[in-house]
């Protein structure tokens, strides 16, 4: 029993002394506290590259290219602005206007047009395309007898003015009251008046 509790005190006491010695009771210096200060580091001159030397420079990059529409040699070609109306004849000889603006947008703007210059518009068909109109032209000679001139009550005459759809464009042309082409002077003035109020 003497032997165990001498072993214990034995296994204490060693146990508080290992303590005492990893703890103590003093001040610890850390490390890093007594490191001395070394002077900088020195390259030694044989080992510094010359300045002139390129063998293992990176080359720069080359700028980019810009893309190339055309062939070489060709200059590209502008692109010319498209007038908003153009009055032109066919083989047949019947003026036509030739609008820059699909069908659904140059009907409204030429009936106003229609209105703007005094022309009469009786009716009209916006599923057809036409405008039933009645004008009379102030250029045209009146070459009627004086009789008649005299009985005449209105002088203003029918026509019709179509709009067709030609891909992105519109085609107007000017008829007469039954329907024919017309090739007058009145019928190219009035399709002319109505390119003046696209531009």
């Amino acid at each position: 029993m003497r032997y165990r509790i001498c072993c214990r005190i034995i296994i204490v006491v060693g146990f508080a002394w290992v303590l005492a010695a990893c703890g103590g009771t003093g001040q610890r210096q850390r490390d890093f506290e007594s490191a001395k200060t070394l002077p900088p580091l020195v390259v030694p001159a044989d080992l510094v590259a010359a300045s002139g030397s390129g063998s293992m420079t990176v080359p720069e990059p080359a700028p980019p290219r810009p893309a190339q529409t055309t062939a070489p040699g060709i200059s590209a070609a502008v692109p010319e602005a498209r007038p908003p109306a153009i009055l032109q004849k066919t083989a047949d000889g019947v003026p036509t206007l030739t609008v820059a603006q699909p069908v659904d947008r140059a009907w409204p703007q030429i009936g106003q047009f229609l209105s703007d210059l005094g022309v009469e518009i009786e009716t009209q068909d916006s599923q057809a395309g036409v405008y039933y109109l009645r004008y009379e032209d102030p250029e045209a000679k009146d070459e009627s007898g004086f009789v008649k001139r005299l009985f005449t009550r209105n002088k203003k005459k029918r026509y019709q003015l179509k709009l067709v759809a030609s891909g992105t464009n519109s085609i107007a042309t000017i008829y007469d009251k039954r329907g024919r082409p017309d090739k007058s002077a009145t019928g190219q003035r009035l399709l002319a008046m109505l390119g003046e109020r696209f531009k």
